[in-house]
């Protein structure tokens, strides 16, 4: 023992007491850093938080619960777009074939079918308005020597002679019918090739062809006064009915391709009388007939599966195929000077005189379901009308106009003093049929 009772050790004790405590000291010092970095990175974890909440304040059975819940919303999101894609390829499955697919790749990917712009001459001697229209997205008319579909930059996609002395165009969307009113001829195309030329014992009456290029054609009847017969889009025939009652002046096929409404005429007690047939290609008999007194019906177009319009002398009868009774929208005295189909949207346009010349016009524009969506007015004659989607256009005294819903002119251009037919092809361009040349305007003015 030292002094004071203190206890005396040797060197070596000491050096191992002074190692044992630097040890102490040096594990003492990493839990420190330890610590420190601990609580570093709490507070970098609190600046990325959720809802103001840090990170690790979230329990995994959180984080596992939100994951749920964005998996179950992406889940639904996927469904309703699914759906909502397969209920508009349903509605719009006659459209969407290869056959269309391939003639919009042909023309417009593929294609070389360059011109020089237009103006362009028009080959014959003369294209009626009713013969001017549009195929495929392309500019198309029938003259007495040719049909002929013409690219954007004017060049000829088709150019088919024809020989019909009285030469009548029946267009859809993708596909074309020619035939020659009275004559044995007649040709189906679509927006990129003939596809047909065929020829009929007796002289045509009229005729029509489908989105699909399913066609009909009705002729004088060995026997009957009218007989209809359909063919598919391989020219197979699939159909015929003889009329021994009215001579058929109009026909238009379904757009599935298995039925027709065909309008005659016969005479009745010093009268005209009009029969509105609606024909199943399965069925030996009409599913449906509609008599119409005093009324003479110039063109019939289907308007959706089950809807027809019928444009006649002095109505529109609006057609519901599972009804026994049409709707009628009497035209009340006024005169019916120009019409227009947008076989594109379904959108029929009436221009309606309240007098004489041809003035003071009020301009009906049925919707796809048969309903006037709207009602314009005009103090000029109406040469040509024509729409495209909501944009009403029309040609007056050789000027191309746009109106809105109020009658309002939104712009204008010049047509030229020989301008027969307008065809609106987007809200403010068309294409203007002349005496010898089609024009390409632009109405912004």
């Amino acid at each position: 023992m030292g002094k004071h009772g203190e206890k005396v050790t040797s060197g070596d004790e000491q050096n191992i007491i002074k190692e044992d405590s630097k040890k102490k000291t040096e594990k003492a010092e990493k839990i420190e850093s330890k610590e420190l970095k601990q609580n570093k990175k709490r507070k970098k974890r609190k600046i990325l938080s959720y809802e103001n909440v840090p990170i690790e304040e979230y329990s995994e059975e959180t984080v596992k619960f939100n994951k749920r819940i964005l998996k179950k919303t992406i889940i639904v999101f996927v469904i309703i777009i699914v759906l909502f894609a397969g209920v508009f390829l349903i509605a719009n499955r006659s459209k969407f074939t290869w056959d269309n697919f391939s003639t919009w790749v042909s023309v417009n990917v593929l294609g070389s079918n360059k011109g020089e712009d237009f103006p362009v001459d028009t080959l014959g001697t003369t294209v009626s308005k009713g013969n001017f229209t549009m195929i495929g997205g392309h500019v198309s008319y029938a003259s007495d020597t040719s049909y002929v579909e013409l690219s954007d930059s004017a060049g000829r996609i088709i150019n088919s002679q024809l020989s019909y002395s009285d030469p009548i165009l029946r267009g859809t969307r993708n596909y074309s019918i020619v035939y020659g009113a009275g004559g044995n001829g007649f040709m189906v195309s679509d927006a990129k090739e003939t596809k047909h030329k065929g020829t009929t014992k007796e002289g045509i009456f009229t005729a029509d062809v489908n989105d699909n290029g399913y066609y009909c054609v009705v002729t004088q009847g060995s026997g009957y006064l009218s007989q209809l017969t359909a063919y598919n889009n391989e020219n197979q025939k699939l159909y015929e009915y003889y009329f021994s009652d009215y001579y058929i002046t109009c026909v238009s096929i379904n757009p599935s391709g298995d039925g027709a409404v065909c309008t005659g005429i016969t005479s009745k007690d010093g009268g005209e009388e009009t029969k509105i047939y609606q024909l199943n290609f399965t069925e030996k008999k009409p599913v449906r007939e509609y008599t119409l007194n005093d009324s003479m019906v110039y063109d019939t177009r289907y308007i959706s599966s089950n809807k027809v319009c019928a444009v006649a002398n002095n109505a529109v009868y609006t057609l519901d195929l599972t009804s026994d009774k049409p709707k009628v929208t009497d035209y009340n005295s006024r005169t019916l000077t120009t019409y227009d189909f947008n076989a594109d949207t379904n959108v029929l346009s009436v221009v309606l005189s309240k007098s004489g010349d041809g003035r003071n016009c009020d301009i009906l524009i049925f919707n796809s379901t048969g309903e006037i969506e709207k009602t314009l007015k005009w103090t000029d004659r109406v040469d040509s009308i024509s729409t495209y989607k909501g944009n009403v256009g029309i040609l007056s005294s050789g000027t191309a106009y746009i109106l809105d819903d109020q009658s309002k002119v939104l712009s204008k251009a010049d047509a030229g003093n020989d301008a027969k037919a307008l065809l609106l092809y987007s809200s403010n361009d068309a294409y203007v049929l002349g005496i010898s040349e089609i024009r390409d305007i632009s109405i912004d003015k």
